[in-house]
């Protein structure tokens, strides 16, 4: 329980430091960058927050990866793996030269419209609204998950974030664009919602650090009747086991009620000890970042090859 506890109040802590460096975000002297790097002045913005976000987390999970393992195995920093992780951490700085998230923005407004869906929710206290927010960002990432793990078109890309064969907080952020897009896409209807833009901020802010902790390689499961309120890192390693029982199981990210409710929870005794995709060998993927942006074409070739054969057969 001491480990529960301290790892929350880390948690807790993290977010608040974030808010508070985003509150200095500003440069001491106005323009500063801008005189220094001119047109790509965004760009070295854009990686010094992404920098700055890393070592945050880094600062709260590393510590705890090292002290209390999960899955004991040689550093990950010595592995490719690390690597190709860093280069997913760093993707949205890339994407957003390409306009992908300016895209999605028009693609919100055009599915969406313009306006708030429940202007009354903005009077509630500010607690209130952050509770909302942090209920309402888990409770659809949950159905958009499970999704994911039911169809094949969303699976095709999710699968990428699969992949991984050392789970740890790098993790998180293994994520094929379109996926992105995706979040994005479910992720606005909590702003539509009609919550004030602080309060839902923190509430995302608070639900993306937790993410990154149920990734961590942390040896931590929750006894009693948390387990069944809070998904923990022992539940989510589950989630990305390659054992057949678990697949599309634990597909909450803060609240393991959702699980429960809905028939997909496992909590068995022992801990995973092997992670990954679980697929035949025409759909495996070796971890290359360019490899895994075309795997959804990869993935309906294989299974229409395979559709061939058994019409063949």
């Amino acid at each position: 329980m001491k480990r529960i506890f301290s790892a929350g109040s880390i948690l807790i802590l993290l977010v608040i430091a974030d808010a508070a460096i985003a509150q200095q975000a500003v440069p001491a002297v106005p323009g500063r960058v801008e005189a220094i790097y001119g047109p790509f002045a965004p760009i070295v913005r854009a990686v010094a927050d992404t920098l700055k976000q890393l070592l945050l987390v880094a600062l709260f999970a590393a510590p705890l990866q090292a002290l209390w393992p999960a899955i004991r195995r040689p550093v990950k920093f010595r592995s490719y793996e690390f690597w190709l992780d860093l280069v997913y951490w760093f993707q949205g700085i890339w994407l957003a030269l390409f306009s992908f998230y300016a895209l999605v923005d028009v693609a919100v407004g055009a599915m969406y419209g313009t306006g708030i869906w429940f202007p009354w929710l903005r009077e509630l206290p500010f607690w209130a609204q952050v509770l909302a927010s942090i209920w309402a960002f888990d409770f659809l990432v949950y159905w958009r998950h499970r999704w994911e793990h039911e169809f094949a078109v969303l699976w095709s890309f999710h699968a990428v974030h699969h992949t991984a064969e050392q789970v740890d907080f790098l993790t998180t952020t293994r994520l094929h664009p379109f996926e992105v897009a995706l979040g994005m896409l479910f992720n606005a209807m909590v702003i539509k919602l009609g919550l004030h833009p602080g309060p839902s901020t923190l509430g995302f802010a608070i639900y993306l650090y937790y993410n990154y902790f149920i990734h961590t390689n942390l040896r931590l499961r929750y006894p009693g009747v948390l387990k069944f309120i809070f998904v923990s890192p022992f539940m989510h390693h589950w989630h990305h086991a390659k054992d057949e029982v678990a697949m599309g199981k634990n597909l909450g990210v803060i609240f393991a009620w959702n699980d429960w409710l809905f028939g997909t929870a496992y909590h068995p005794a022992r801990w995973p000890a092997e992670f990954g995709l679980a697929v035949p060998p025409s759909q495996r993927v070796s971890q290359s970042y360019l490899r895994h942006l075309v795997y959804p074409l990869q993935y309906f070739i294989s299974r229409a090859r395979a559709w061939r054969a058994a019409r063949a057969a």
